[in-house]
């Protein structure tokens, strides 16, 4: 990180500490200075925003029209403010950039795995870049592991490595005389990342929930050998059993951190560990159903939209994430005046839908499947559903593994939610293979054939 980043960076994070202090009157009122601003700066510039708001420019953020990754990458060219920031361009810089290199000079971009569909590229200046590094700095904060001249800090990100991905290309830009980062892929060996990792023997330990199971595990089987002051999962759902595991392992407890490519940071946990905070002073947050009609705090959206804040090169107002969770009826007794994500269910994209007992088909949500294969005795798990199948892999099972058994229970859970038994195929597997930077999906839908 440059000298001029890091003081920009530091600068920002003082601003954000006394954000934390405000009163909900105060956080509300940023967010509709904030917003306003976005909103004139992409009415005068994005001729896409010109067009696509037309009509409703002085209506209410909840009476604009949603924008979707589909019409994102569709109008990119449009949507971009900056005459020299084009997609075709952009794509072509991801095909070669290394590591920290500049698109233009002037911009950091990142793109999606394109897990859940298609990829989005996301360019940001030196204003948003800072932005997005001082998301992610404020969790490791909360996590108190705070990194300066006088506290070095050297952090392992267990994820994907890939020169384009999020994390790759923070990771790059976390190097400084404070921190030590060192990026391991997630799609490596599991033997080669536990070596790598002692030889590390990181402070702070982030990586995907998946990933943090299996190191936990190798942690207690005596072959992982290191004591982190805080773990951080990102990217997946974050389950009870994992965390049980690296409590167990590392006497800590882990820290669930909410991003996406197109936002930074979005939520993250504090050390009362009540849900994650979401971080209202840098992204007005909208809880929807499938209609975008808002959904109650205390009740399950099944989307999330978003209205990035420090978005100027793509603004990004009311952008659609994908991903189910719901908003805390309580407050959070730490005094942070942002809103607790009580639950994250994952994306709505991982949600199977089978053909129903009574006809048609019926939707399943992946904790039928969590209240299954999270109690077996394995250090991972994977559904994949193609045409009637669903191929169950079981990572590493132990000696009393009965397969027979577990694949009567799932038809057993589906029958209750009123799926038409499935054919179900249980194989034991040494790992669950990775899929698009590094991820392990629990829940995965393939082509029909």
């Amino acid at each position: 990180m440059d000298v001029l980043m890091i003081s920009r960076v530091l600068r920002l994070r003082r601003t954000l500490r006394r954000r934390e202090m405000w009163s909900e009157t105060k956080l509300r009122n940023h967010q509709m200075q904030q917003l306003e601003k976005v909103r004139a700066f992409a009415y005068a510039n994005s001729p896409f925003y010109q067009r696509f708001h037309r009509g409703v420019e002085g209506a209410a953020l909840g009476e604009l029209p949603v924008l979707t990754k589909a019409k994102l990458m569709d109008n990119f060219d449009e949507i971009s403010t900056d005459p020299g920031v084009r997609l075709a361009d952009l794509q072509t810089y991801l095909d070669g950039v290394d590591d920290d290199e500049l698109f233009r000079g002037r911009y950091w971009v990142s793109a999606t795995s394109g897990s859940s569909g298609r990829k989005s590229i996301i360019p940001s200046n030196r204003h948003e870049w800072a932005m997005i590094l001082v998301s992610y700095l404020r969790a490791n904060d909360w996590a108190r592991v705070r990194a300066g001249p006088a506290h070095r800090v050297k952090m392992a990100m267990v994820s994907s490595t890939t020169r384009w991905h999020q994390s790759s290309r923070v990771a790059a830009s976390a190097r400084s005389p404070f921190i030590a980062s060192e990026r391991l892929s997630a799609a490596t060996p599991l033997p080669e990342v536990v070596a790598r990792l002692n030889n590390i023997n990181p402070d702070v330990l982030v990586a995907y929930a998946s990933m943090i199971n299996a190191l936990a595990l190798e942690q207690l089987a005596g072959r992982l050998n290191i004591a982190p002051r805080a773990v951080d999962s990102s990217s997946e759902v974050l389950t009870g059993e994992t965390r049980a595991a690296a409590a167990r392992a590392w006497n800590i407890g882990v820290f669930n951190v909410y991003a996406s490519t197109e936002t930074g940071g979005i939520a993250a946990e504090c050390d009362r560990h009540h849900g994650m905070h979401l971080f209202e002073d840098l992204v007005i947050p909208e809880v929807v159903d499938d209609d975008y009609n808002p959904v109650p705090q205390g009740v399950p959206g099944s989307r999330l939209l978003v209205t990035v804040l420090s978005s100027r090169t793509i603004p990004l107002i009311r952008y659609e994430l994908t991903d189910r969770l719901s908003v805390a009826t309580a407050p959070c007794p730490c005094g942070l005046p942002f809103r607790l994500v009580e639950s994250t269910d994952g994306r709505t994209d991982d949600v199977l839908v089978l053909a129903a007992v009574a006809g048609g088909t019926v939707s399943i949500h992946p904790v039928v499947f969590h209240n299954v294969l999270d109690l077996l005795d394995a250090s991972g798990w994977q559904v994949r559903h193609q045409n009637r199948e669903l191929h169950v892999l079981v990572a590493g099972p132990g000696a009393g593994f009965d397969a027979s058994a577990t694949e009567r229970q799932l038809n057993f859970s589906l029958a209750a939610v009123g799926a038409l038994a499935p054919d179900v195929h249980l194989s034991v597997v040494d790992a669950v293979p990775p899929g698009p930077g590094g991820k392990r999906p629990f829940v995965v839908a393939l082509p029909t054939t």
